[in-house]
């Protein structure tokens, strides 16, 4: 590419995003669960991280940005294939707490150091101020995103109810 020509941002993210996925695909995990994708593993350490508090549907949904729909998805998948558990919320019988199992509780170690070892990957040779920064624009860049959808949804809705 030349310097005249501008790569799009959203561009740079996109091809970022395929090029992490394929490295993902090296992962050690892999070896012996072809079945369990890059974003299986982080809600599996996401559910590990919280152990001390109940995981539901909706801490997945907020913690990655993803609606109800593909949360289901994504956690029906780790049930079936015996990496969570869904349990009977004590107070509320709609919520369903979200738990390990023994088989991913053996995962954890490996998932934990690919997920260190992408994050060296991706910020060798960027300073601690880097870091944040970059972390800085990623999460306003969402917002920005998050906030367009919003009012586009608003949009629909008010059309609709008027058409």
């Amino acid at each position: 590419m030349h310097d005249h020509e501008k790569e799009p941002i959203g561009h740079a993210l996109h091809v970022l995003d395929t090029t992490m996925r394929r490295y993902i695909d090296t992962y050690s995990h892999k070896k012996e669960h072809e079945n369990l994708t890059g974003t299986n593993t982080w809600v599996i350490q996401f559910i590990a991280d919280h152990k001390d508090g109940p995981v539901y549907l909706r801490d997945i949904e907020r913690r990655f940005g993803i609606t109800r729909s593909t949360a289901s998805k994504v956690v029906d998948m780790l049930v079936r294939n015996g990496f969570v558990e869904r349990h009977t919320g004590e107070t509320d019988a709609r919520l369903r707490r979200l738990t390990l199992t023994e088989k991913s509780e053996n995962l954890l170690a490996d998932i934990r150091a690919d997920h260190e070892a992408m994050e060296a990957v991706l910020t060798k040779g960027f300073t601690q101020n880097e870091k944040e920064t970059m972390l800085t624009y990623l999460r306003r860049a969402k917002i920005n995103v998050d906030a367009a959808f919003a009012e586009k949804q608003q949009k629909k809705e008010r059309s609709g109810a008027d058409g």
